[in-house]
């Protein structure tokens, strides 16, 4: 997939009506030799610090995508959202956020064929439920849902509606993320029974405002604990371990650590007398949560997002031949000999036999690309396929659920002591099967 410039290709397009399963949408012919694109109305809800960005994916990245209305609160963000949008779409869409509930206003449109939700987390899961309800597609960032309540939403909300639901977790298109994957599917490791995933990363300086009040992660960190990011680290190893596909998550149990350093950091930046340092934040530096599935397998994760340390996201998957450790790279022993190569070999002693076919044909698309190293193009180009084709998304509301379930049910854990917590099967059986959802990923 190719840049383009919106404007020549609108000027170079013609646009024929076409019955679709949302009505409206229309087909964009290209020149001759290429193949005719469907237009694809997308309204994206919160334009703040991320949102800009989804949108210049949206719309330089995807033939065909256009973004008739944006919608945020704050009206700086809004503006950005707006300027963005004619930046790299050409036209001035209209500006939604006369209070928090004016987004069903903009997802209520008939032009609008699905929703990109990229808000505060708190946000996340009612926008996305309401999109469903009103059978628009949903791309949303993570979290995903923000209580147990929303999760089982979610899950009932996609059930019914005529749009998709896809959780836009970055991670998992990863390179070496892609590259395991396959690797795993293909059995080089053998039967995989332990996978670690992390979030551990120092964001305290996004916790406070300039003028010292809190943005929602700082919100986060004060009322919530656990494991409160947890789709970024478990994530690669839920796939990996083919997780709501012939196996699912059964119980989990968890601890953490005290929340020191956030007073360390409110002190030092606001002093010690300022309103800042008196806050009783419940998020601890550390959490650290290990999942038991229904076959005996284990997962943990480590979550901190306000540790003094660089941006850390280490991963390992263990199976009976071998194993991967972002850290060290891979070892293989099939019993006659072992192998091991260094991470820092890994695409160029296994590229050519497993490497995924997005990094495969678009890896220097998506780096031009940029966001995240590329991940964030990948990600956005599958939410306009999954939208345009009305597809089955790879991360579906069941993993979603199931993900961000960790965040309430390692809070209920750390109550009890560390006690393992059940949790629920959203699937509602489904899991059992492990081709239920064959054929979502190429």
């Amino acid at each position: 997939m190719v840049r383009f410039n919106r404007r020549e290709f609108l000027a170079k397009t013609t646009a024929t009506t076409a019955a679709t399963a949302f009505g409206s949408a229309t087909v964009s012919m290209v020149s001759a030799g290429e193949k005719p694109v469907k237009k694809l109305r997308i309204g994206v809800v919160g334009t703040g610090r991320r949102g800009p960005s989804q949108i210049r994916h949206l719309l330089a990245d995807n033939k065909g995508v256009e973004i008739p209305a944006i919608c945020d609160i704050d009206p700086q963000a809004r503006a950005r959202g707006v300027a963005t949008v004619k930046q790299y779409g050409g036209n001035t869409p209209e500006a939604y956020g006369k209070d928090e509930l004016d987004y069903r206003n903009m997802i209520a449109r008939d032009d609008i064929d699905g929703v990109v939700v990229v808000t505060d987390v708190q946000w996340l899961g009612k926008i996305s439920i309401d999109a469903l309800k009103a059978d628009k597609h949903v791309g949303c960032d993570v979290t995903g849902t923000h209580s147990l309540d929303e999760c089982w939403q979610l899950v009932k909300a996609q059930e019914k509606s005529k749009g998709k639901y896809m959780l836009m977790e970055n991670c998992c298109f990863g390179r070496e993320t892609l590259l395991m994957y396959n690797m795993i599917r293909q059995g080089v490791f053998g039967d995989t029974y332990f996978g670690v995933g992390s979030y551990v990363h120092d964001c305290r300086h996004l916790y406070f405002k300039p003028n010292g009040e809190l943005t929602w992660r700082g919100r986060l960190v004060r009322d919530d604990y656990g494991s409160i990011y947890p789709s970024h680290a478990i994530g690669s190893p839920a796939k990996w371990l083919g997780i709501n596909d012939g196996d699912r998550m059964v119980s989990c149990s968890a601890v953490m650590t005290a929340p020191r350093g956030l007073h360390f950091y409110a002190v030092k930046k606001f002093g010690a007398d300022s309103p800042q340092a008196k806050i009783e934040f419940k998020a601890g530096d550390i959490s650290t949560t290990t999942i038991n599935t229904a076959k005996g397998k284990n997962i943990r994760i480590d979550c901190g997002i306000s540790s003094t340390r660089p941006y850390s996201r280490y991963y390992v998957m263990q199976g009976l031949k071998g194993c991967y450790d972002s850290r060290s790279g891979v070892y293989v022993n099939d019993g006659d000999q072992a192998a091991h190569a260094w991470s820092d070999q890994l695409i160029a002693k296994y590229a050519d036999k497993y490497e995924h076919e997005y990094y495969r044909k678009d890896a220097a698309t998506a780096t031009k690309a940029g966001g995240h190293g590329g991940i964030d193009y990948f990600v956005v180009r599958e939410f306009v396929e999954m939208a345009r084709e009305n597809k089955e998304p790879w991360i579906d509301a069941y993993d979603a659920a199931a993900w961000t379930s960790i965040m309430h049910l390692s809070r209920l854990s750390i109550d009890k002591g560390g006690a393992p917590v059940e949790i629920p099967d959203f699937t509602g059986g489904k899991w059992k099967d492990p081709n239920w959802r064959k054929g979502r990923m190429v």
